[in-house]
């Protein structure tokens, strides 16, 4: 729980729900939470939660949760302490999907125009140590000597396909949102009292993600999405994604028909995020080229594979299949966070669609 930001209120209502749902699971849970430096008791506290109560309480100090030794040790001392037959592990905070632009740093750039064109943008990690996880940083962290069933992210943006091929050897399914989340985030009181802990991951990640679909429709003022990814499969989907992506590559020939494709699909955080299954469906309806239809229907079976629920509510969110991809439809993209993108796993193994991308903007 990454709460040395703006979200400590919300980790405070979020740890007495958890302890509240507690009562009712056979779970065992462990919550290691960092604070605000602007609240009392700032230090970063363990806490082991079951039985609707606070077993243990181990005070750590300040600690930087933009380190990802922090996170990896924090896992690894739960599984010591706590020895179980399946492991979920729900990472807390904001969230910014693939854009591993620093925010501290204050200042971003354009890619491939001049340096005057700058924007700002406010999001915090660790406010105290002024730090953040990147996506590198993560595939670090989670690289346990525990097998992870689940990765849940409790964060805006993260259910992106480059970061499930970027963690696809450290869990089994991942579970996010597409879209920004709410900041009352996950229903943890009906998670811990309705999950049950005899069904496989796949079944777990679809609960999850249930809940969390139930909890908004029913609120009804929050557009808002949640899925879960059957990381086992994502190899599949970014061949044929790549082999797609070259496709386009080879025969566009119009940058416009490009965008409007791009356009017309299911987009999130500010048009740099496009729903991956919308936008191949598009494609197909709008883009006159040949043998098109056959790699997209190629990649759209192993999209189906690779979502194993989707669960969305809100009019705005009607088009959000599951799973969305990097692409900046209206401006170009920062500097800094093209730059990071090219370093993950999906644009080395799978070069194609960065090369979209590029050309789109060359």
């Amino acid at each position: 729980m990454a709460a040395d930001n703006n979200l400590d209120g919300a980790g405070e209502e979020d740890l007495e729900s958890i302890v509240k749902g507690s009562l009712a699971s056979e779970a065992t849970i462990v919550v290691q939470r960092d604070r605000w430096a602007f609240v009392d008791d700032a230090e970063t506290i363990r806490y082991h939660i079951k039985g609707g109560e606070i077993l243990k309480e181990e005070v750590l100090g300040e600690t930087n949760t933009g380190d990802p030794k922090v996170l990896k040790d924090f896992i690894e001392a739960s599984v010591e302490a706590y020895p179980s037959d399946k492991l979920i592990v729900v990472i807390w905070s904001h969230g910014m999907g693939v854009d591993d632009f620093d925010p501290y740093n204050g200042k971003r750039e354009r890619y491939f125009v001049p340096k005057e064109e700058i924007e700002e943008i406010a999001i915090s990690y660790d406010d105290s140590a002024k730090d953040f996880l990147d996506n590198l940083e993560l595939h670090k962290a989670l690289m346990v000597d525990a097998n992870i069933d689940i990765i849940g992210f409790d964060a805006c943006l993260m259910g992106m396909f480059e970061i499930a091929y970027q963690l696809r050897n450290e869990a089994s399914i991942m579970v996010g949102s597409q879209h920004l989340e709410p900041s009352k985030g996950w229903d943890y009181a009906r998670l811990l009292e309705d999950l049950s802990l005899e069904e496989t991951a796949k079944e777990m990640g679809a609960s999850l993600v249930g809940y969390y679909a139930d909890y908004y429709e029913r609120e009804g003022s929050h557009d808002t999405t949640q899925s879960a990814l059957n990381l086992k499969v994502i190899k599949e989907a970014a061949k044929q994604l790549d082999d797609f992506a070259k496709l386009l590559l080879e025969n566009l020939e119009s940058k416009k028909d490009l965008k409007y494709t791009l356009l017309s699909s299911q987009l999130f955080n500010k048009n740099e995020y496009v729903d991956l299954v919308d936008f191949v469906h598009n494609a197909k309806a709008r883009l006159n080229i040949t043998c098109l239809d056959f790699h997209a229907d190629k990649l759209l079976d192993s999209l189906e594979k690779l979502i194993v629920a989707n669960g969305t509510s809100g009019y705005s969110m009607r088009d959000a299949h599951g799973v969305s991809v990097y692409f900046p439809t209206q401006k170009r993209p920062f500097k800094e966070t093209f730059e990071m993108y090219e370093k993950l796993d999906f644009s080395q193994d799978h070069p194609h669609w960065v090369e979209l991308i590029k050309w789109y903007y060359a």
